[in-house]
This record gives C-alpha cells, structure tokens and sequence, in this order.
C-alpha cells in the first residue's frame, strides 16, 4: 500500500471487520464499554502511568509507520527532499533540489551539470550525490543568494557530516 488513502482504508476495513466479528459474537457493544469503563478507570486512578502508557503507545505506532522513511526523510524550508545513504554516498533526489533552488529545467540538464555523479533509483527518480551538489552550489552562478548558502550549509551540517560520523563509527571510511 503506497498512498496514505490505502493505508487509511485498510485501517478502517480492519476496524470495520473487528466491530463486525464482536456484533455478530453478540459481545460488541457490551466489550466496547466495558474496556471504555476499565480503561477509563486505570487512567483516573493512575494518571502519570496512564499518560506514560498513552505516549509509548502513541510513538510506537508512530515508529511503525515512519519506519520506512527513517533516516530518509529531510525539509528545506518546507520542502520535502528524499535522502539515501548506501553507505558509500549520500544521494539528494533531483526532483527535490530542484524545487529548493526554484528552477523549472529538466532532470536531464541537471544531470549533465552534475555528469558521473548522479543515478536513477529503482522507481526512476533521479538521485545526485550529495557532495557533488554541494561542490556545484559553491560553484554556480547564484552562489552569492542567501537562500543558497543556508542550503548547502544544511547539506552540509545536516546530511554529509552526519554521514561521516556515521560510516566512522563503523569503521568504513569509505
């Protein structure tokens, strides 16, 4: 299931099966109140336990859903950019840059500026190296723009350092 429509229909198609399953035992309704009742209870008698179970709860769904995206999933003055680290590179989605630094040109000519260091991931999507981007900021026309700087600082600060701490932790020094 890729759009949040499906996942949320699924859900709800699951939810709607349970209700179902406990009307047609004959028990629904009745349950429903029931742990409505005790849950209720628990939370009055035990508010901070309550509080602290509601909130384990609430991140560890939270954690199952973003779990995909984990350590992927970077904004640039609210613009989303799909990060990947392969262990050896970090890759900046084309698409995403794009939008960052406001141009309305093709991938292609993005690559060409960026020749031997961009690829195309497995759903077709361009991905640029991250340093290689980084060189190209300092380098372009418009390096001077503020708006240019705070990005390839971020790059810099949030993404490539990073990554570097990560891989020397891990003894690859790639």
């Amino acid at each position: 299931m890729k759009s949040p429509a499906a996942r949320a229909g699924a859900v709800g198609l699951a939810i709607a099966l349970v209700a179902g399953l406990l009307h047609w035992w004959g028990v629904g309704f009745g349950l429903l109140l029931a742990a409505m009742a005790v849950v209720g209870f628990i939370a009055w008698i035990f508010p901070f336990y309550g509080v602290r179970l509601l909130d384990a709860a609430v991140l560890f769904i939270r954690g199952l859903y973003w779990a995909r995206d984990q350590g992927r999933f970077h904004s640039f003055g609210g613009i989303p950019l799909d990060i990947e680290d392969d262990g050896r590179q970090v890759w900046i989605d084309g698409p995403g840059l794009l939008r960052v630094l406001g141009r309305k040109e093709a991938e292609d000519v993005l690559a060409a500026r960026l020749s031997g260091h961009w690829r195309r991931d497995d759903r077709g999507v361009l991905m640029l190296r991250a340093d290689s981007v980084v060189h190209y900021l300092a380098q372009m026309p418009e390096r001077t723009d503020p708006r240019v700087q705070k990005f390839r600082r971020y790059l810099e600060r949030e993404v490539l350092y990073p990554a570097s701490q990560r891989r020397s932790r891990n003894g690859n020094l790639a």
